[in-house]
């Protein structure tokens, strides 16, 4: 049975009201609540990398189950690289997962799949679990040409972890629908369902995918989670806006 994950992707919002907010609403919940959370899924949240050290600090003050994430990283290790952020300083910050080639950095940052993959490598050098997105356009969607264009997202993905035998360290895979993100739109259950299980067949060829953690991510909300995660084959959700409520990712958490 695999653990879910529960990430929120703060992405440029958030301050630090909103940090100790998070902490809050979990902290409320009954003892029975938290223990049947822990028990069922990780829960992440990834602000900007700024508040990591200061997140990391009151989290481990007030016990919380919440862990952190960080929504981007450097394809470098060190050196004369203004305003990167290495993998090893996320992990020093206290970041446990760390997200790879979101759809928003390759579409407006132009990230090519090499750059992602050696944001994985990074990231599982500094023992950071990594998040690597995929996901495809409307283009693709509509001309059925779908599958193929996530399998070339996936492909040195895979190879990378096969050749620099990483296949039997945690990671996950977070299929993401480009036109899904932020438009309200969401892929029906049964089309998110069907994308997780070709992912998990393709990532097959390479490592044991039935350990893999494939997770949902496109306008998930507290209304359409329940569907989503009844799949065989989501295992949690990449959540944007819901994440910026603390009610609305207590209840995501909770599904």
């Amino acid at each position: 049975m695999r653990k879910r994950l529960i990430a929120g992707n703060w992405k440029l919002n958030g301050n630090w009201a909103l940090c100790e907010q998070f902490v809050d609403a979990f902290a409320s919940l009954p003892a029975a609540s938290l223990e049947a959370i822990k028990q069922q899924a990780d829960v992440v949240i990834c602000p900007t990398a700024v508040y990591l050290s200061r997140f990391d600090a009151l989290i481990q003050s007030t016990s919380s189950i919440l862990q952190l994430g960080a929504q981007d990283v450097s394809t470098e290790s060190q050196g004369a690289y203004t305003g990167e952020i290495a993998a090893s300083m996320l992990a020093e910050s206290g970041a446990g997962f760390g997200i790879a080639g979101h759809s928003e950095r390759r579409h407006r940052f132009a990230e090519t799949d090499q750059q992602v993959v050696q944001k994985m490598q990074n990231l599982f050098a500094a023992n950071v679990l990594p998040i690597v997105c995929v996901g495809e356009p409307i283009e693709q969607r509509e001309a059925g040409s779908a599958e193929s264009f996530i399998e070339a997202q996936l492909l040195p993905i895979a190879t990378a972890v096969a050749e620099h035998g990483l296949a039997e360290r945690p990671m996950a895979i977070a299929y993401e629908p480009i036109w899904a993100v932020g438009t309200g739109k969401s892929a029906t259950p049964e089309q998110a369902q069907s994308m997780h299980a070709f992912i998990r067949s393709v990532m097959a060829r390479f490592m044991d995918a039935d350990s893999l953690r494939i997770i949902y991510g496109g306008s998930v909300t507290p209304e359409n989670a329940t569907a989503l995660m009844a799949m065989a084959d989501i295992d949690g959700a990449l959540i944007g806006g819901a994440s910026l409520d603390p009610e609305q990712f207590v209840a995501l958490a909770s599904v």
